[in-house]
């Protein structure tokens, strides 16, 4: 992999996207998450070697940035000046909150209407504990290969199942 590509981003931005929500960052602060995702990979396209791991890779780092997000608490404004009276920008607005609740809730429906394996598998690896791929094999008894190809297909049904619904990836940013 020398460049990365349309097709890369439109593959993987729904993945991107779902791992930063789950954070539960501000808009702002998600977005800044998702674009510094695509440039960390920008940056590393000459050391990406498995082109097959490349989601697993992207949703570390999406998690990396949020977490880094988090510690810092606050966004970085590059050139403008500070104003004590400014609204606070990360404080959610009334109207938006409802939105990410209705969105929320729509999104978890789907996922409990799932078969119980599948479902099951998606709401233990998404949350912010998530065991690692060892533990969960080792505590579901399943192969530890066939984790990540099950997650994968998993999400494909879910995004499936939305966008049937009407809830395309651009009904979630």
């Amino acid at each position: 992999m020398t460049v990365m590509d349309e097709e890369v981003v439109k593959a993987y931005e729904s993945l991107v996207w779902w791992t930063v929500r789950s954070f539960r960052l501000s808009e702002a602060d998600a977005e800044d998450a998702v674009q510094n995702t695509w440039l960390r990979l920008l940056e590393h396209l000459p050391d990406i070697r498995d082109p097959q791991r490349l989601g697993g890779w992207l949703t570390t780092v999406a998690r990396r940035e949020c977490l880094r997000l988090l510690r810092t608490g606050r966004r970085e404004i590059v050139g403008l000046p500070q104003e004590q009276d400014a609204p606070d920008e990360r404080a959610p607005q009334p109207e938006r909150v409802a939105v990410e609740n209705t969105m929320n809730e729509l999104l978890w429906r789907h996922v409990d209407e799932l078969p119980a394996p599948a479902g099951s598998l998606l709401k233990v690896l998404s949350g912010s504990r998530a065991p690692g791929y060892a533990e969960f094999a080792r505590t579901v008894d399943m192969p530890i290969g066939s984790i990540g190809p099950t997650r994968m297909r998993t999400l494909r049904k879910l995004r499936s199942r939305l966008e049937g619904d009407g809830l395309g990836a651009y009904a979630w940013h």
